[in-house]
């Protein structure tokens, strides 16, 4: 007999109040709706393939009744009136919802957020994204939603030992995201999960056309069902998975040395992949290191064009080093934004073009060069530009692009492997990284709070 919702939800409130205290992955807490909501599901008033699964969604989505201000103290009155698209659809899937998550100011990672890492919570937590990423970690939230725009969901998903999933661009409705915490050409609805079927069956259920949101009308929904047909579960043969080339990886090395710890586990993943049947194929894209000035400058004058009234009025609202990058864009001449989208396009033509020399039918790569760094050394200015060069090209792109648990330091940080794929391939991608998930008990592993 299945778990009663009332159960599952009471398991996460536990969890919750238990690890809170210490990591801080919650703004508010929706006690009384997610009781009825689970008591709705119990009765069989609502039914679904998420029925009774308690989940939490970052501050930046809309949820009725609940702040929506994007970790920023300028729109701490914003209180949303109705449910973002796929917060709707969650609870219409008999999902349960129990709360919203801490983001980063406006999701810069700018500021410093009070939420922990519960592998060492005096370390790093991810990228804005990450109280659903700890969430999840500690059992408060079966999954949760966040966005990512060069890395947010896959960041923390690598430093938490989650899953963490952004789907191809336009697959997943966007409406109801707050506009003021949102680069909405970059942007992505990401999903964070214990498991990689986990994050399969959310994203069946988030996907498909929103009359709400352009970018889904595509017909993308139906292309999300289509397997690859290639090996059975369990096994990757035929499947030919691309690795970075030397001139690649030293361009990428030269911005960004990865940690000693990182790139041995990346070795222990290929070896891992080879023993599934995998066919590792070297690719040379020259362009993937200059991915980061892009994002930025695309990211900040897109999140910047919604703060212009705003700025003019109550700058004394937001972090100093959010400020100083809105006003920083706001700046930005036309022949910056127009470079960056053109080698926007430019990337995007020159991965496909390996994916398709090579017949690739994923690239893998580590998440993040660094695991989760101390706080007590942590500059965000600084340092935040050495956390996304392998994760932020595939904003760009447009591609889906996976996080998966694949390996632990010697001192017990997690260790994340990127797993990205064709445009709509979505189940495709999961797929492969199911399989590598399979062969492996990294995802298995519980961070101990106390």
């Amino acid at each position: 007999m299945p778990e009663r919702a009332s159960s599952r939800l009471a398991r996460a409130l536990a969890r919750l109040d238990e690890t809170e205290p210490l990591v801080h992955a919650y703004v508010e807490v929706d006690r009384a709706r997610a009781a009825a909501a689970a008591r709705s599901v119990d009765d069989g008033d609502v039914t679904g393939p998420l029925a009774g699964r308690p989940f939490g969604v970052k501050e930046v989505f809309s949820v009725a009744g609940l702040p929506a201000a994007g970790g920023s103290s300028a729109f701490a009155a914003h209180v949303a009136a109705d449910d973002a698209s796929v917060v709707a659809r969650l609870r219409a899937a008999g999902a349960v919802l129990v709360g919203t998550h801490v983001s980063h100011e406006l999701t810069c990672g700018l500021d410093e957020p009070p939420t922990r890492n519960p592998w060492a919570l005096t370390s790093y937590p991810g990228g804005s994204s990450a109280g659903g990423g700890v969430s999840v970690a500690v059992g408060s939230a079966q999954f949760a939603l966040g966005t990512d725009a060069a890395g947010s969901v896959r960041i923390p998903a690598a430093m938490c030992g989650v899953v963490g999933l952004k789907p191809t661009a336009g697959l997943v409705s966007t409406h109801g995201i707050v506009r003021h915490a949102t680069a909405p050409s970059i942007d992505n609805v990401g999903i964070l999960a214990r498991s990689v079927s986990e994050v399969a069956a959310v994203l069946a259920v988030i996907t498909g056309p929103d009359a709400a949101d352009a970018a889904t009308l595509w017909g993308a929904g139906a292309a999300l069902h289509a397997s690859s047909g290639h090996s059975p579960a369990g096994g990757l043969e035929g499947r030919r998975l691309g690795v970075l080339g030397d001139a690649t990886c030293a361009d990428l090395d030269a911005r960004t040395p990865p940690e000693r710890a990182v790139w041995e586990a990346f070795e222990a993943v290929c070896a891992v992949l080879a023993s599934l049947g995998a066919e590792l194929v070297p690719v040379e894209i020259p362009a993937l290191h200059r991915a980061p000035d892009a994002i930025f400058t695309l990211f900040s004058t897109e999140l910047a064009a919604a703060h212009r009234q705003v700025l003019e009025g109550r700058a004394a609202d937001y972090h100093p080093g959010v400020l100083e990058m809105l006003l920083g864009a706001l700046a930005t001449s036309q022949s910056q934004v127009a470079e960056a989208v053109g080698f926007r396009g430019a990337l995007s033509d020159e991965v496909l073009a390996a994916f398709a020399a090579a017949r690739l039918d994923a690239l893998v790569m580590p998440t993040t060069p660094r695991v989760a760094m101390p706080l007590e050394s942590f500059d965000p200015a600084s340092e935040l530009g050495t956390l996304i060069p392998y994760t932020c090209p595939f904003n760009l792109t447009g591609q889906p692009a996976v996080s998966v648990p694949c390996g632990f330091t010697a001192s017990g940080l997690p260790i994340g492997l990127q797993l990205v794929g064709l445009p709509f391939q979505d189940v495709a991608l999961l797929e492969v990284a199911a399989a590598y998930e399979q062969a492996t008990t990294w995802h298995t592993r519980l961070p101990k709070v106390f």
